[in-house]
């Protein structure tokens, strides 16, 4: 068999590898086999064949693989999760639910489940998921919405008033922003 008709066969079997890793995602191993297989066909010419062909074989690669590429890039778009990793940019606008869990900032509820540190907490009579700052609270326990990262509402237990009426329902975030400012290292 002529060298030329091995590397063109190590070149396909390369190809079929990195088709394969579309296919079956196997985290890069099949990556990694198909640049072994071009490595391997170029490396064929480069030892069999004139210098000519083996600059026009690495220039094939250089030029082919990120045109292949691009195109592997472009069909999995096509595909239906590469259009959902596609509109999940992060905004609440492509989510409406979290749009919803944005307006819970600085509002209080009270947690249903015991925060371990992740739980359940009663929102105005909705159930939310809900991670505490990294302290563990009981369940039953009046806590404050102190952020909202995307999709994960952040708690913090509030001091136990000495009457339910005491808790400011009404505090603003701007209200909240400056009693932040003022930082007199208490912990609240």
């Amino acid at each position: 068999m002529d060298y030329q008709v091995i590397a063109l066969v190590l070149f396909l079997i390369g190809v079929v590898f990195l088709l394969g890793e579309i296919v079956l995602p196997t985290g890069g191993i099949f990556v990694v086999g198909a640049l072994l297989f071009f490595a391997s066909g170029v490396g064929t010419i480069l030892y069999y064949g004139t210098a000519a062909e083996a600059v026009v074989a690495m220039g094939g690669l250089a030029v082919g693989l990120p045109a292949s590429g691009f195109v592997a890039v472009m069909a999995w778009r096509r595909l239906s999760i590469g259009n959902a990793l596609d509109s999940a940019d992060g905004s609440a606008t492509a989510m409406p639910q979290i749009a919803g869990l944005a307006s819970l900032k600085g509002r209080v509820g009270k947690t249903l489940t015991p925060m371990r540190p992740s739980g359940s907490v009663e929102f105005d009579g909705k159930r939310v998921d809900a991670m505490t700052e990294g302290m563990m609270i009981d369940s039953g326990t009046w806590v404050r919405c102190m952020e909202v990262k995307g999709s994960t509402v952040i708690v913090r237990q509030l001091d136990t008033p000495a009457d339910i009426t005491d808790i400011n329902l009404d505090e603003t975030p701007a209200e909240r922003d400056k009693l932040d400012d003022l930082d007199l290292g208490l912990d609240r």
